[in-house]
Parts: structure tokens; sequence; C-alpha cells
């Protein structure tokens, strides 16, 4: 029952991180002389190892909506991580909370989660294309990485060095090309001699940085092997899980196949094993500029739309069901609703596309 839990909190998706703060006053360093795009690349080219503590800080004003409510306090406010990184595919990433902590663990290909209020202990074997956001994305490593692999020819230009964790970062900004996305710049700060991304902020068009994430305290060390290896202390539970499982519980919902078009975008095909796909959700574009179709339950998807309106979303006209929208200058959001089932749209795009793609949905009907 604890792995069925866990997987229906799969179903719905948000895409991107995205939170809103200023950026302190820091006292400036010397000038250092950096090539935007060499610096990109030396970024994606891997992951150093390294032991740290890291927030990330943001203001997005997202509304507290059914099974979106962990989401929505990533983007919302200050989240404490402590992170242990041996490589990309061995790592370990703790939340930390007034209450507690809740940890990532990533070893060869299998996911453990260890949740300190629950006292659980989960195994997850395989990955899903689509999740909702954790604290781990949001570390300045990964979050840079992430958008630079998003924007793979976008235009970079270098920025003024900033002292980041008690070190001289070198920095760039790039600058998405695609008018659809609602991300203005990426800023990015690294450290000169090892690339690891310090310090990552989002800006939308016009407007000042969205989210800020940085190291507080960084070492260049390979982590001691215990503590990558995850433990179950005396009485605590231990569950496992799969990705298969979140296919399972999305097939469950008899969802319609996602049409291969939506708002003039093309659907993306989706990564990961066979066993993992998700049956129903479609991602429509590419790049910062794409947005995730993901079915849900008649009767979450009315809960949805009513915690929206409720909290000030506006409704959208269409032709069969309730549709709302909720939009902050970085992430839009439309829910639809139905009578026997519902869909999220979701992305880091204008609100209007996704109004667009949202009333051609109805028209589907399952073979």
């Amino acid at each position: 029952m604890a792995a069925q839990r866990f997987s229906r909190r799969w179903l719905l998706v948000a895409a991107g991180a995205a939170g809103l703060v200023a950026a302190g006053a820091v006292p400036r360093p010397a000038a250092v002389e950096v090539d935007a795009a060499a610096l990109r690349g030396r970024i994606l080219a891997g992951v150093p190892p390294h032991v740290g503590y890291a927030e990330s800080t943001g203001r997005l004003g997202l509304p507290q909506i059914p099974q979106l409510e962990s989401t929505g306090s990533l983007l919302g406010s200050t989240t404490r991580i402590r992170a242990f990184v041996a490589a990309a595919d061995r790592w370990r990433v703790d939340e930390l909370t007034p209450v507690g902590e809740r940890d990532t663990y990533h070893l060869d290909g299998t996911e453990y989660l260890w949740d300190f209020g629950a006292d659980q202990l989960t195994r997850v074997v395989g990955q899903t294309p689509l999740r909702l956001p954790r604290a781990a994305d949001l570390l300045p490593p990964e979050l840079a990485r992430r958008l630079l692999r998003l924007a793979p020819a976008d235009p970079v230009a270098p920025l003024p060095a900033r002292r980041v964790a008690g070190r001289t970062a070198v920095g760039l900004r790039l600058t998405p090309s695609d008018p659809a996305t609602t991300i203005g710049s990426v800023d990015i700060w690294a450290d000169p001699a090892t690339a690891l991304p310090l310090r990552v902020e989002v800006a939308p068009r016009g407007g000042p940085p969205l989210l800020r994430t940085e190291w507080i305290e960084v070492v260049d060390r390979s982590p001691e092997p215990a503590e990558l290896t995850p433990t179950v202390p005396p009485g605590a539970g231990a569950v496992a899980t799969s990705a298969a499982d979140v296919s399972g519980a999305l097939r469950s919902l008899d969802a319609p196949p996602p049409p291969d078009r939506l708002a003039g975008r093309e659907r993306a095909p989706l990564s990961g094993t066979p066993d993992a796909q998700l049956p129903g959700v479609g991602i429509y574009g590419t790049g910062l500029a794409a947005f995730a179709l993901v079915p849900a339950t008649g009767d979450l998807a009315r809960r949805v739309v009513d915690g929206a309106a409720a909290a000030g979303g506006t409704a959208v006209e269409v032709p069969i069901g309730r549709a709302v929208r909720l939009a902050t200058p970085l992430v839009s959001v439309v829910v639809l609703a139905s009578r026997r089932n519902g869909v999220l749209l979701v992305g880091t795009v204008a609100p209007e596309l996704l109004e667009q793609a949202v009333r051609e949905l109805p028209g589907r009907r399952r073979a």
C-alpha cells in the first residue's frame, strides 16, 4: 500500500524549477576573463566529486492545490539541501526540514528514498521519463546542466565574476532564443578550475531573477562509502516500487493516447525503458519552450480546478468540462476536468499556449 501511495504522487508533473528572489549585494571580485561557450562545454562535460550545503530560495506564488503541495513548497520558499556527489550516477541529496529530512540516494540506476517523517525507506528500480521536482533538482550543478542541455544552441555571454561559497566564480548568461518560453535568462557562476556550478539564477522575460540556488559551503572531495549507503534504522519500514508501477497507475486511468500535435507543436518521444513508458503522457515542443500533458482522474482534476479557482485562477472556456489557468512569471498551468477524467498541462511557456492546447483536447476519443 505504501508503494501504491508513492506511485500516485507521480501522476502529476511540474515542469522546470522556478522561484523568486532578488540577489543580495556582495563585494565584486576582480575581473576574470572567461570564454562563455567553453565554460558551457566544461559544465556539461561532467560532474566533479563534491560535498556541500546549498540553499535554493523562491517566491513563485503557486497556490496550494491537491497533490502538488510539495512542489509549491519547493518553488515558493527556501529549501536547505545537503549533497554528497561521487559521480552523475552515484550521489545522495538530503532535503533538510524543520522536523527532519528527506533523503534521496542514487546508486547505479537504483534510487532509495528515506522519509524521516514517515520513518520509511523506499527502493525505486528504474526511471520514468517524468516526475515531480525534488530538492536534488535545485542543486546548482544539476539545475545548471539541465537548463544548458535544454538549450544547446542558444547564445551565451560572459558575466562578471563574483564570490560564491568563498570562491571567485566565473559566470555566463544563457539567453533563450525561442520566444515561446517564459524564461528570459539563465545566469550561472562556476568554479574556474573544476567548472562546478556554484550559483544559478533564472529570470523571466523583462523581470528580475525568479530563482536563486547557490552553495553556502562546498568541498572538492569524493564522499565516503558510508555517506552514500542507505540504511534502515531499527523499527523503520522498508518498501519497494518500480518505474513500471508508475506506468501501471497511469494505465489504470484508461486515458486516450496523447495527440501527435498540440498547439502547433509536435509530440516528443519519451525516454526510459519500455516498461517505464507513461500511458497518456505527452511532451510537446523542445527545450525551454516545452510543455507536458499528464492525465489524471476526474475526481482529482475537479478538486484541482476548484482549488485553483478559489486561489485566483482564471477560468478557461472549453467545449467540454471545466478548465482553469494558473500563471506565474515562469510557470504556466492549465487543468481540465470532465465527467470521467482530467488533464494537467504545465510548462515554462506562455499561458495562452496552454489554453490553445487544452481547447484542442476534448476532440480526442479513445479507440
